[in-house]
C-alpha cells in the first residue's frame, strides 16, 4: 500500500475513534450527572472507569506492532500501565475498597505502579538532540513548570490533606500518589516541548490524558481526607476521559506523524513559551486565590524564589541568544547586501560595456531599461524612453506607411506565447526619424509565480538589437562583386561548356576511354558552374528588385499541381512520390516566380527522401493570406539549422554538397520571392521523420508591405544642394531607390520636377511639364499622370504607372515640407503598381 493510500486508512480510523471517544465521555457524562439515581452513578462509574481503560490499553496494539526501538518500549509500558490500572479498577468495583487512607490496599498498589509506569514510560520516549542553548531553556523550563505544579499542589492538594482533623489517617499513599500524579503530569508537559514538530499533536493527546486523570486523583486525595469522596460523581469523568485521550494518541496516524517536517528548533517556540508562562500565570493565580491557612510559608517562598530564579535566568538566556541570533543575521544581511550591489554594479558594467543595443519591456511592452549602445544607436536618452511603448516607438512603418502589427511583433510573441526570435531582421527609426536595418533576438523575462508554487509567469520581455547597416552595406558590395565576376564568367564559360560538349560528343572524333571520361567529367562540371552562376544572378536580381513582379490571381492548387508535373520525372528516377493534397484559395502572385521557388522546395524535398518516399503538396487559405506547404518524409532537420538553410551557401550537411548536388541557393532564392510577394517562409522538422516548409503568399483583397514592384524616384533640376538633401533624406526613410536622370533609359515610377513650371493653362500642362524634364536632362514622362508638389498631400493617385510632380510657379516649399509630400507620392505610387490587374 501507497503513503497516500495507508495515511487515508489511519486517518478514517483515527476519526473513527475520535468520534467513539466522544460518544463514550457524552455518554458517562450523562449518566454520571447529579439527576441521576445513585445506583446508575456508582455503576457507571466503575463501568466507564473498566471500558475506557480496556479500550485505551487495547488501542496500544497496533501502535506497538508498527514501531520499534525505544518508541516500541514506551508504547509498551504505557500499556502495561493502563492494564494495571484497570486491574486496581476492577478490583475496587467487585471486591471493594477502604477509604483512599487504607494502607496497603490493592487499589493503591496498582494506581502507583501504574503511575510509575506511565512515567517511565514517557521519559523512555526519543527526543530529538539540541544544541546548547536550547537543553538549557528546556532544563529552564522544566524547573519553572515542575515549581507551578508544585505550588498549585501545595495550596490546592497538600495544604488541604496535612489541615485534616486526623493526622494518624494519612498513609503513605495519600502523599506519594499525588506525588507521583503531580511528576507524571510535568513530565507529561516536558515531553510536549521536548518532542519534534512532527509528534507534537500525538504527545499533546497524551499530555492532556495525564493531566486530566492527575486533576482526578488530586481531587480525590482531597476528598478522600476530607471524607466526602463518593465514586459515581462527575469526578470521574476525568480519568474516564484520561483513558480514551490516551487511547486516541495511540490512534493518531503515524504516516500523517512522519509527512510532518522534522528536525528540533533553533530556539524555544511561541507555544513553548505560552505553556510555561501559563503554569506560572497558574501558580500565582492559585496562590493569590487559595492563600494558605497558615501563611506564607517557607516552603513556599523556596518554591517561588526557584521559579523567579528559573525564569529571570530564561529571559536572560533567551535575550542573549536572540541578540547573538540578530547580530549574525545583520552580519549576513551586510554581507549579502554588499554581494548584491557588487553583483548589481557588475551587471550594470557588463550591460553598458556590450556594443549592441538592449532593452527590457514589462508585460505590457513599456520600456524599463536600455543600455547606452541601444539608447546611442536610437538617438536618444535612457531616461526619456522609461515608461513608454517600446513597439509604437522603435518600429518603422511599412513602406505604404502602416504601422507595425502588434500581433506580428516578436516582443508581443514573447510575451504571449514565450517564443524566443534568433536573429530576425527589423528597421528601427531614430530619434531624428531615419531608419536603419537591424537584426534582434528576443526572449521573453520568465520568473517564478510568488502565488503559486511551482509555477512560473512571464514578466515582459529582453529584446538585443544591432545595427546591420555597415553590414548590409558590406552584403551590398560583396554582392555586387560576386554578380560582376559572374556575369564576366558567364561569356568564357558558355565556350568552354560549348567546346567541352563538341569534344565529349565525339565531333571532333572519337577519343580515348579515359580521355572521354575526363571531357564528361569536365562537361559535367561547367555545367555544375553554370547553374551556381546562373542561381547567383538569379538572386542578385531578386534581391535587388530591378525586376518588376508580374502580378495576378492564381489557384493556389494550379501552381501546385504545375510544380508537381514538372519535378515528376525527377521523383521517379528516385522512386519518390509527389502528390497534391488538399489545396484551396486563391493567391496574387507572380506565376513564374513562385513556381521557381516550389520547384526549389519540392526538388530539395525529393532530393532528400529516401526510395520510396513521399512528398506531399497542400495549400490552406486563411482571412488575408494562403499558407503552402511542402512535406516530406526525409531525414529531418536539426533545430538549429532550421534558420540557417535559408541563408546564403548555406546546407545541413557539407556533404550534400557533393552527393545531393546543388548549390546550397535554393532556399535564399525562395525566401527572397517570398518576401517580394510580402510573404512569409519557414520550416519545421523533426530529424529522422522529415520536413514541413511552409510559406504565405497574399490573397487577392489585401496589399502587403513589402513592394509588389520596384519604385524609383527620379530629382530632376533644383539646387544640388536641395537635391543631394533631399536624396539622404529619401534613402533613409522611404524603401525605394533614387535613380538619375533617365533612370535607366526608362521613366522612373516618380519623377520630381523641382524646376517652377506655369500650370495656368491646363491644356498645355503635359506639354509644359514634357518640356521642362526634357531640359533637366530626365526621359519625356509620355503619358505619365501629373500631380503639384503642392496639392500632393490631400491629391488622389488613381492610376497605375508613371508619375510626375511638378512645382508650381510661384511656390518655394522647404525641404522638409517636399521630404514629406515625395514619401507620401512614393508610397501611393507603391500602392497602386502593386495592385492586381
Amino acid at each position: 500500500m501507497s503513503n497516500g493510500a495507508a495515511l487515508a486508512d489511519e486517518q478514517r480510523r483515527f476519526a473513527a475513534a475520535v468520534a467513539i471517544a466522544a460518544l463514550l465521555a457524552l455518554t458517562f457524562g450523562i449518566l454520571l450527572l447529579p439527576a441521576m439515581p445513585e445506583p446508575v452513578r456508582s455503576s457507571a462509574s466503575s463501568t466507564g472507569l473498566i471500558a475506557s481503560a480496556l479500550l485505551g490499553t487495547v488501542g496500544f496494539i497496533p501502535r506497538i506492532r508498527a514501531t520499534s526501538g525505544r518508541r516500541q518500549r514506551s508504547w509498551v509500558l504505557i500499556a502495561a500501565a493502563g492494564l494495571t490500572a484497570a486491574f486496581g479498577n476492577v478490583w475496587s468495583a467487585f471486591v471493594g475498597s477502604t477509604s483512599f487512607v487504607s494502607a496497603h490496599t490493592v487499589s493503591d498498589v496498582t494506581i502507583a505502579t501504574a503511575l510509575v509506569l506511565s512515567t517511565t514510560a514517557l521519559l523512555n520516549f526519543p527526543t530529538p538532540r539540541r544544541r546548547g542553548i536550547d537543553k538549557s531553556l528546556l532544563a529552564l523550563d522544566g524547573i519553572v513548570i515542575t515549581g507551578g505544579v508544585l505550588v498549585v499542589a501545595s495550596t490546592t492538594v497538600y495544604e488541604r490533606i496535612l489541615a485534616t482533623d486526623q493526622p494518624t489517617s494519612i498513609g503513605w499513599t495519600t502523599l506519594a500518589i499525588p506525588a507521583l500524579d503531580l511528576l507524571l503530569a510535568t513530565v507529561a508537559l516536558l515531553l510536549f516541548l521536548r518532542c519534534s514538530p512532527a509528534d507534537r499533536r500525538q504527545f499533546g493527546l497524551v499530555a492532556a490524558g495525564f493531566v486530566m486523570y492527575t486533576m482526578s486523583d488530586l481531587a480525590y486525595a482531597v476528598l478522600t481526607v476530607e471524607q466526602s469522596f463518593e465514586f459515581g460523581s462527575l469526578l470521574d469523568l476525568g480519568w474516564i476521559a484520561g483513558y480514551l485521550l490516551i487511547g486516541l494518541a495511540a490512534w493518531y496516524p503515524r504516516h500523517e506523524s512522519a509527512a510532518r517536517p522534522a528536525g528540533h528548533r533553533e530556539t524555544s517556540d511561541a507555544r513553548d513559551v505560552m505553556i510555561v508562562y501559563a503554569v506560572l500565570l497558574l501558580a500565582g493565580v492559585v496562590q493569590v486565590a487559595l492563600p494558605a491557612e497558615h501563611g506564607f510559608g517557607k516552603t513556599q517562598g523556596a518554591l517561588w524564589c526557584g521559579l523567579l530564579l528559573a525564569v529571570g535566568a530564561r529571559q536572560v538566556l533567551l535575550t542573549a541568544d536572540n541578540t547573538r541570533l540578530r547580530r549574525g543575521l545583520e552580519r549576513r544581511v551586510r554581507e549579502q547586501t554588499a554581494d548584491l550591489r557588487r553583483m548589481a554594479r557588475q551587471n550594470q558594467v557588463l550591460v553598458s560595456s556590450v556594443g549592441d543595443g538592449i532593452y527590457g519591456v514589462d508585460e505590457h511592452g513599456a520600456l524599463t531599461f536600455l543600455n547606452p549602445s541601444g539608447a546611442r544607436a536610437l538617438g536618444y536618452r535612457p531616461d526619456d524612453l522609461l515608461g513608454r511603448d517600446a513597439h509604437q516607438l522603435f518600429h518603422a512603418p511599412g513602406s505604404d506607411g502602416t504601422a507595425y502589427p502588434w500581433h506580428g511583433c516578436y516582443i508581443a510573441e514573447a510575451i504571449r506565447e514565450r517564443k524566443v526570435a534568433v536573429a530576425e531582421s527589423d528597421t528601427y527609426v531614430r530619434a531624428d526619424g531615419h531608419t536603419f536595418p537591424v537584426e534582434i533576438t528576443a526572449s521573453p523575462l520568465v520568473d517564478r509565480d510568488d502565488d503559486r508554487e511551482g509555477d512560473e509567469v512571464v514578466r515582459g520581455a529582453v529584446v538585443v538589437f544591432r545595427d546591420m547597416t555597415q553590414r548590409r552595406e558590406i552584403d551590398r558590395m560583396k554582392n555586387e562583386f560576386v554578380s560582376v565576376v559572374s556575369h564576366e564568367l558567364r561569356t568564357p564559360l558558355t565556350s568552354i561548356r560549348g567546346s567541352l560538349g563538341l569534344l565529349a560528343a565525339g565531333a571532333l572524333g572519337p577519343l580515348a576511354p579515359a580521355a572521354q571520361s575526363m571531357a564528361d567529367v569536365a562537361l559535367e562540371s561547367t555545367e555544375r558552374l553554370t547553374r551556381l552562376i546562373n542561381d547567383i544572378l538569379d538572386l542578385e536580381r531578386i534581391e535587388s528588385e530591378n525586376v518588376p513582379l508580374d502580378l495576378s490571381t492564381h489557384d493556389a492548387v494550379d501552381l501546385l499541381r504545375a510544380s508537381a508535373v514538372e519535378l515528376a520525372a525527377m521523383a521517379q528516377d528516385v522512386d519518390v512520390t509527389i502528390e497534391v493534397g488538399a489545396a484551396a484559395g486563391r493567391v496574387v502572385a507572380d506565376r513564374d516566380r513562385v513556381a521557381q521557388a516550389l520547384t526549389n522546395l519540392i526538388g530539395n524535398a525529393v532530393k532528400f527522401s529516401e526510395p520510396g518516399g513521399r512528398v506531399t503538396l497542400c495549400a490552406e487559405p486563411a482571412a488575408d493570406e494562403v499558407t503552402f506547404r511542402v512535406v516530406d518524409t526525409g531525414r529531418g532537420i536539426p533545430q538549429d539549422r532550421l534558420e540557417a538553410i535559408f541563408e546564403r551557401f548555406q546546407q545541413v550537411d557539407s556533404s550534400d554538397a557533393r552527393e545531393k548536388g546543388g548549390t546550397g541557393l535554393g532556399l535564399t532564392i525562395s525566401r527572397g520571392i517570398i518576401e517580394r510577394h510580402g510573404g512569409r517562409i519557414w520550416a519545421e522538422s523533426t530529424v529522422g521523420a522529415g520536413t514541413t516548409v511552409s510559406f504565405t503568399l497574399p490573397t487577392p483583397h489585401v496589399t502587403r508591405s513589402a513592394p509588389q514592384t520596384a519604385t524609383t524616384i527620379s530629382l530632376l533640376g533644383g539646387d544640388p544642394a536641395t537635391v543631394a538633401e533631399l536624396r539622404a533624406g529619401l534613402e533613409n526613410c522611404v524603401q525605394a531607390a533614387v535613380v538619375d536622370g533617365a533612370a535607366a533609359g526608362r521613366p522612373a515610377s516618380l519623377t520630381v520636377l523641382l524646376d517652377p513650371v506655369d500650370d495656368s493653362d491646363p491644356s498645355q500642362l503635359t506639354q509644359a511639364v514634357g518640356a521642362a524634364v526634357s531640359r533637366a536632362g530626365g526621359t519625356h514622362p509620355g503619358a505619365a499622370g501629373l500631380v503639384a508638389l503642392d496639392d500632393a498631400p490631400g491629391a488622389h493617385v488613381d492610376r497605375v504607372g508613371p508619375l510626375v510632380a511638378y512645382r508650381r510657379t510661384g511656390t518655394t516649399p522647404s525641404v522638409p515640407e517636399l521630404l514629406g509630400t515625395i514619401q507620401a507620392l512614393a508610397a501611393a505610387t507603391r500602392h497602386t503598381n502593386g495592385e492586381s490587374p
